[in-house]
């Protein structure tokens, strides 16, 4: 009889046991005293090369929070600005390896994966900002962004405006022929490279750290980037003119590793392709326009002598670029074109 109650007593205990380990539910959430399951967050790293005070930094915050109001805490957005978690193109492979989850930054990035992606950095490509905006806010944009994905398996979750960019130089630059033998510091991308090299310059692709350096070293005669760039960066104190060219618009891509994406449910999905293109989208078009505005008075303020340039020759001394150096891209081209 007390080998029964002895078996009976650990029968108990052993149910007891398993009980409290129940406690968790299969998909590892938690479950309280009362019953109630508590879902853990999922958290998604986002990298950046930006320092925290710049727009699209800020920008990236309201987005963080955007996310995480939206999914009622379901997902978060954890941020690692100024390069914390490397290089642009390293956070891009990141996204597919496991560091990083969202990358954040020129779109133009991009073309080291994906062909499509070269369109990003075309100059002359848009007649304004309106343009600009209808086509990575229509039905154009999307077709780049399914393309991009299709080939490097990256999904843009949305395009932030970044500002028109304008070439400085040391000597005055009206036309292409001003050009002829300056040293010019371009990205790495061989859009850029081509560009210039038949603008007539000499492109040289530098790390961007190394830019007021070399200009001050006389390593480079000029660069060009947009005016937010142009002004944080002093480049009034080693070069005098401020050419306005506005050749290329190139927009501040949100991306995430569709691997990543893809494992999202379908109500995470949309709320994060929302958030992007919500309050964090809004900011940074209306403050990269009221920057601009202030960073070319304090330009002019600074120093910098503000040249109109001969746009159509430098658009006449491109004609047919994209046919002849990039045809892969003429079809999207020419729908950038003709969309008004």
């Amino acid at each position: 009889m007390r080998k029964q109650l002895k078996n009976a007593f650990i029968l108990l205990l052993v149910l007891i046991i398993a009980a409290g380990c129940s406690s968790n539910t299969a998909d590892g959430n938690d479950v309280d005293a009362e019953g109630t399951t508590s879902v853990e967050p999922i958290v998604l790293k986002l990298g950046h090369v930006l320092p925290s005070s710049e727009i699209h930094a800020q920008a990236a915050e309201k987005f963080a929070a955007e996310v995480e109001k939206a999914t009622d805490g379901q997902l978060k957005i954890e941020i690692f600005a100024d390069g914390t978690l490397g290089k642009d193109k390293d956070l891009l492979e990141g996204l597919k390896v496991g560091t990083a989850d969202i990358w954040l930054g020129g779109a133009g990035v991009l073309s080291g994966a994906s062909d499509t992606a070269k369109i990003f950095t075309v100059p002359f490509m848009f007649d304004d900002q309106a343009h600009f905006e209808k086509i990575y806010n229509g039905e154009v944009g999307q077709e780049i962004s399914d393309k991009i994905l299709e080939e490097s398996q990256y999904k843009v979750l949305s395009y932030w405006t970044r500002g028109a960019r304008w070439l400085t130089t040391k000597t005055e630059v009206k036309t292409p022929d001003d050009l002829a033998g300056l040293k010019i510091r371009v990205p790495d991308s061989p859009v850029f490279v081509k560009s210039f090299k038949t603008l007539g310059a000499s492109p040289t692709p530098m790390e961007f750290a190394e830019v007021f350096t070399s200009l001050q070293q006389g390593v480079i005669d000029g660069q060009e980037n947009p005016l937010s760039l142009i002004y944080n960066s002093k480049f009034n104190e080693v070069v005098d003119f401020l050419v306005k060219t506005e050749h290329v618009r190139e927009p501040i891509a949100v991306v995430i590793g569709g691997a990543t994406y893809d494992k999202l449910s379908p109500d995470l999905q949309e709320a994060l392709i929302a958030a992007a293109n919500g309050e964090s989208k809004s900011f940074t078009a209306e403050e990269v326009q009221k920057g601009d505005e202030q960073f070319l008075e304090d330009l002019k303020a600074g120093g910098m002598t503000v040249v109109e340039p001969d746009l159509k020759a430098f658009q006449d001394k491109l004609d047919g670029f994209v046919d002849k150096e990039f045809p892969e891209i003429s079809d999207i081209y020419e729908k950038i074109l003709s969309t008004k």
